[in-house]
């Protein structure tokens, strides 16, 4: 066989893997997605020229003197982190308590981003201008005056950073924190190298993991690797969980986002920053309720990372706050990992409900604010 046969044999061999990749992951996607109801979808605009979207899910009879409750995702998702099942879903089970529930998707979870738009998925962008829009979106539609926001996640860090900054405090009543760390810690313990944290945010790799995710859904409940157990404690999550959470929820990961993280986990300190200051300072005179939920086997974010941003919280007042750790030792079911927090097994009972009252308190009372 020539040189000139034997690649094009090799041509041939790659178009028909790709094709089989395709069809497979084409076939399980069709198989495991799963279609939900919203009373309104919309994409909207940001100054700098991204995208986010707002979706509602209306309360299924109002709670009197509750404003609305905005969700945001976390990273490497979109806005089904908090929607995954009609039956295993945070925004439907506060929808059936009578809130009227919004559900944000960022411009790291958006679909069909150009690459320009891909360029401009950064942290700080979706403090400047995701949030903020998102809020004043929902409470122009609503005719609010605040709203209770709930963060899984990066969905937490952003407030962390965006409150009394890019987000006026009086607009957020209550909170709930969902795993979300202050610190960022790469969940092996191997050091990230610090001159990663120079390295320019264009030059970092788009992690690929809604195509990997898709494509591995199939075997995700007999086929388990350490890197599982990053995302969740498999012993915590029902039958059939996992591959709809990847086909339905996992997205990819943008350079300049995937850079963001890395520079904060490659710093002396793991401490979450917007620019060069750090964001944990800021929390002192907030004065917001708020809980906060971790998970005792989350290699994500882990609960002394959470916990950094509890204790910070309100630190300067006399804010009230609570502090919940899921794990058997605190009397929850299974020790919960991060994905857990939002569709583990027992997720309903144990912080579903306890975060739907929680968010349920003082109901048609002022605002708090900040000094």
């Amino acid at each position: 066989m020539s040189g000139y046969q034997a690649a094009l044999w090799a041509i041939a061999l790659g178009l028909a893997i790709s094709a089989l990749l395709w069809l497979h992951t084409w076939f399980w996607a069709r198989r495991l997605s799963v279609l939900l109801p919203y009373a309104l979808e919309e994409r909207l605009r940001t100054e700098d020229g991204a995208h986010i979207e707002l979706r509602r899910v209306p309360p299924v009879a109002p709670a009197l003197g509750l404003p609305p409750i905005l969700l945001v995702h976390g990273v490497a998702a979109n806005h089904r982190n908090h929607d995954l099942l009609a039956d295993l879903s945070l925004a439907r089970h506060l929808s059936g308590s009578g809130r009227d529930v919004w559900l944000l998707t960022l411009r790291s979870g958006v679909q069909g981003r150009t690459f320009a738009e891909t360029r401009r998925v950064r942290f700080e962008a979706m403090v400047r201008h995701d949030v903020p829009l998102a809020v004043a979106e929902v409470l122009e539609r609503t005719g609010a005056a605040a709203l209770d926001y709930v963060g899984f996640s990066m969905g937490g860090m952003l407030l962390y950073a965006a409150l009394g900054h890019t987000l006026h405090v009086d607009r957020v009543r209550r909170v709930a924190i969902v795993g979300s760390p202050a610190v960022v810690r790469p969940p092996l313990p191997i050091p990230v190298p610090a001159f990663v944290g120079r390295i320019p945010g264009y030059l970092f790799p788009t992690l690929r993991l809604r195509l990997a995710a898709r494509a591995g859904a199939f075997a995700a409940e007999w086929l388990r690797t350490p890197a599982h157990h990053w995302v969740f404690n498999p012993r915590n999550v029902a039958p059939g969980v996992p591959k709809l959470s990847l086909v339905n929820v996992i997205e990819d990961v943008p350079g300049p986002l995937n850079r963001d993280f890395a520079a904060w986990a490659a710093s002396a300190t793991g401490a979450l920053t917007l620019g060069d200051e750090p964001v944990l300072g800021r929390l002192a005179h907030v004065a917001a309720p708020a809980i906060f939920f971790a998970g005792s086997d989350d290699r994500l974010a882990p609960p002394e990372a959470v916990r950094a941003a509890f204790d910070a919280w309100g630190s300067a007042t006399d804010v009230e706050k609570r502090w919940v750790l899921l794990g058997v030792e605190t009397g929850a079911s299974a020790d919960y990992g991060h994905g857990d927090l939002a569709v583990g097994a027992s997720v309903t009972q144990e912080l579903f409900e306890p975060l739907t009252e929680f968010m349920a308190q003082g109901a048609g009372g002022a605002t708090r604010s900040a000094a």
